[in-house]
């Protein structure tokens, strides 16, 4: 089973952007086969990374489903960045998101990060993730109870 999925990789692309990047052909839609079989490369390829790393720590990581939300992002961030890679049109800002989920990787895989997963590899139930606004009025933190309130 795959971490991340066609529809997966329009949330960090719009379709036509996606499909432009996997083929040249004009008429083609999200559904043609010379799309998905490009996209599915691509998530392939970001997988067997994303395997690379953590397999070791969580050998169980394939079955899960459903796929913990941050290995499924990773998964669909290196699809996108392995689209450009493929037209040698990274900008910097998609280096700059690679880089961040390989730190995240190795971060993993190291064990000092969890990628929603406890160390027996189940996802972890209970997080304490909070979020920071940019406003510079004041400093606000939210928690997720907090936002869940909102």
């Amino acid at each position: 089973m795959a971490y991340s999925t066609i529809t997966d990789l329009t949330h960090w692309i719009d379709a036509q952007e996606l499909v432009r990047l996997c083929t040249t052909d004009s008429d083609a839609t999200i559904e043609s086969q010379s799309v998905t079989s490009v996209a599915a490369e691509a998530i392939e390829s970001a997988d067997a990374l994303i395997d690379s790393y953590l397999l070791g720590r969580w050998p169980e990581l394939r079955g899960y489903s459903p796929v913990p939300d941050e290995i499924n992002r990773i998964s669909a961030t290196f699809a996108v960045y392995n689209l450009y890679l493929r037209r040698r049109a990274v900008s910097d800002d998609w280096r700059s998101i690679y880089e961040d989920c390989m730190a995240k990787l190795e971060a993993a895989s190291r064990g000092d990060h969890s990628l929603g997963l406890d160390d027996a590899g189940s996802v972890a139930s209970h997080t304490d993730r909070s979020y920071r606004t940019d406003a510079e009025e004041e400093d606000r933190v939210y928690t997720e109870d907090r936002l869940k309130k909102l």
